[in-house]
């Protein structure tokens, strides 16, 4: 087993290999290929197929430079979606300690920690302030 590692590893040398690009192509590519053939539309398993062949292209390719600039392009145009699965994983992550309101007059997200009661919020981007409850702390 050790020398078929070692024969992979010279293999891989100096090739892409799989990158966040390369991921959503595979998620992409496993998606089609079921829904392909849960509802037996072919033009989804081509499109699976597809995006396989173009996915082992990318990680056995030495052209390193222009795997990278698809990479940073796709991460560039996914980055305000990716910030906002973020944020809101933050959120869920939070919501037995904080609660989560709108500001009425500039829509930004504030946040206050649960258990304090009714409480005057105010705004830190334009200073309005309100009256919000902050609820009870949950116990876990």
């Amino acid at each position: 087993m050790g020398d078929f590692r070692r024969r992979f590893e010279d293999f891989m040398r100096g090739r892409h290999g799989i990158d966040q690009f390369g991921q959503f192509l595979m998620f992409v590519s496993l998606a089609f290929l079921v829904l392909g053939g849960v509802f037996r539309i072919y033009l989804f398993r081509m499109l699976a197929f597809a995006g396989l062949i173009y996915l082992y292209y990318r990680a056995f390719s030495k052209n390193l430079s222009k795997r990278q600039e698809e990479n940073r392009r796709y991460l560039a145009e996914t980055e305000r979606l990716r910030f906002r699965f973020q944020s809101i994983k933050l959120q869920l992550s939070m919501r037995k300690t904080h609660k989560y309101f709108k500001c009425k007059s500039c829509k930004k997200k504030l946040r206050v920690p649960r258990g304090k009661g009714k409480i005057e919020v105010t705004c830190p981007h334009c200073g309005a302030k309100f009256i919000k409850r902050s609820g009870k702390k949950k116990n876990k």
